[in-house]
């Protein structure tokens, strides 16, 4: 072979592989998940998964001298729960997503093709070669990408995804790969449990229906607290339903919107518009900067840190968790509640004006602010509590989420929760003050529900 014939070869593989590695990439949905698939060159040949803002999963799997990367972009849990309804069952669950899988790959192999015939022309045609010469830089790229597919589908294997590399929030890791070996053998499950926590709304609020107003109806401004969500969509649904049949004035939410800090933007900015009252919020542990600045954006939500806001009269006064300006979404250790404990006390101390509410997602931190606010709620532990004490009413949503995804992994129910606050309405040089509560919980088992209203006269409380 002389000289030339080598460099026009060279220059065909190269244009070839050049045109792979910069534009091989596709846009796919698969059963309401957004991603982009893209193939990179690389000395070794390995998959990775790409989860935004939580990490990479990466396995070596095939031999070819090729990068794949798979980027969850968003996903729409609309179309997820439309696709439930039509295919119940997990056998033809997994059909469907196998066939739309092959789909996409078929048509990404068809691009690469293209992609690695279309770059040898071009690098004859830099070389200003024949027209025949051009054509035949054109096979040797088909062949060289047609190799080059039948390396990695030949050699590729599933089972790395057993023992994956991970990078990014390692406390995370163990959830994610949990998640990727059970794969979608749960999702049937869930849409169950989205089905029965539906239908026991319906019946809860039917059942409400027979319980009593509170005296003096028109003067009572109504506040749902709720807490730690975990990027479950049927709590956006309860949360719909409740400020729909009980004309709920504001929301106030104690954090944890989200899993892992994981901003699944559309689905949250898409749901919280629905509820078409103001949307108090503190984060939570495990709410990320990138979260809540996407909350700051959203019309109707006030994201509070270190401010009072005023709300028909009720000054509601919120602190984010510090977990939250970390990354990290490990609780705070004793150092830092004391600092933001620390922090509230000298907020409430300089402030000219006094708060009705403080929101703060962790209750050790506002353990000894009892007290100095009448009445402060919190979330973060998952149990709903209410007390009085020291002046104080304290609530805790426990979670209007049921756990997130954490909660339809385990076995035992742990139930939707939230309760609607009843504050008199501020008039005539008279304070706001909280009347009653009713403590809603709603199993998503299909075991019941339970509601109780909770009065408050003087200090205490009269169930």
């Amino acid at each position: 072979m002389n000289l030339k014939k080598a460099i026009k070869i060279m220059c065909a593989v190269m244009g070839s592989l050049f045109f792979i590695h910069f534009f091989d990439s596709l846009i796919v949905n698969v059963s309401g998940m957004e991603f982009i698939i893209n193939l990179k060159l690389s000395w070794k040949g390995y998959t990775s998964i790409v989860l935004p803002p939580l990490g990479v999963l990466k396995a070596t799997t095939h031999k070819a001298p090729v990068q794949i990367n798979i980027v969850l972009q968003n996903i729409n849990l609309d179309f997820i729960k439309s696709i439930l309804d039509v295919a119940p069952n997990k056998r033809e669950l997994i059909l469907m997503f196998k066939n739309q899988i092959n789909h996409t790959l078929y048509i990404l192999a068809a691009k690469t093709v293209l992609l690695g015939l279309l770059g040898a022309a071009f690098g004859g045609i830099v070389l200003r070669l024949k027209n025949k010469e051009v054509v035949l830089c054109s096979v040797i790229g088909l062949l060289i990408t047609i190799l080059l597919l039948t390396s990695v589908f030949a050699t590729y294997n599933m089972d790395a995804f057993n023992t994956p590399e991970y990078s990014g929030t390692l406390k995370a890791a163990p959830w994610i790969i949990n998640l990727l070996n059970k794969g979608i053998s749960q999702i049937n499950e869930l849409g169950q449990q989205l089905k029965n926590m539906s239908d026991n709304i319906s019946t809860v609020f039917s059942k409400m229906d027979g319980i009593g107003p509170i005296d003096g109806n028109d003067e009572v401004i109504r506040v749902l607290h709720v807490s730690d969500i975990h990027n479950n969509p049927a709590a956006y649904d309860f949360m719909e339903q409740v400020v729909k049949n009980f004309k709920v004035d504001f929301i106030i939410d104690t954090g944890d919107i989200t899993d892992y800090g994981t901003p699944l933007e559309n689905m949250i900015i898409k749901n919280l518009a629905k509820l078409s009252v103001k949307y108090i919020y503190v984060s939570g542990n495990h709410d990320s900067q990138s979260v809540i600045n996407m909350l700051k954006k959203a019309k109707n939500v006030a994201v509070l840190d270190g401010k009072m806001i005023n709300i028909d009269g009720i000054n509601v006064l919120g602190f984010s968790d510090p977990a939250s300006k970390t990354g990290d979404i490990e609780p705070p250790d004793e150092m830092k509640i004391m600092e933001q404990n620390l922090k509230i006390h000298e907020w409430l101390d300089i402030s000219h004006s006094e708060a009705d509410i403080l929101a703060v997602h962790n209750p050790k931190i506002t353990e000894n602010l009892i007290g100095r606010v009448p009445v402060i709620l919190n979330g973060h532990t998952h149990k709903l509590n209410l007390f009085h004490r020291d002046g104080s009413i304290v609530i805790n949503a426990g979670t209007t989420g049921a756990a997130g995804i954490r909660g339809f992994q385990t076995n035992s129910d742990i139930p939707y929760s939230a309760v609607l606050l009843y504050f008199k309405k501020p008039g005539n040089n008279q304070k706001t003050g909280l009347m009653a509560a009713d403590v809603i919980k709603i199993s998503n088992l299909k075991t019941g529900f339970q509601v109780e209203r909770v009065f408050f006269n003087r200090g205490g409380r009269t169930p």
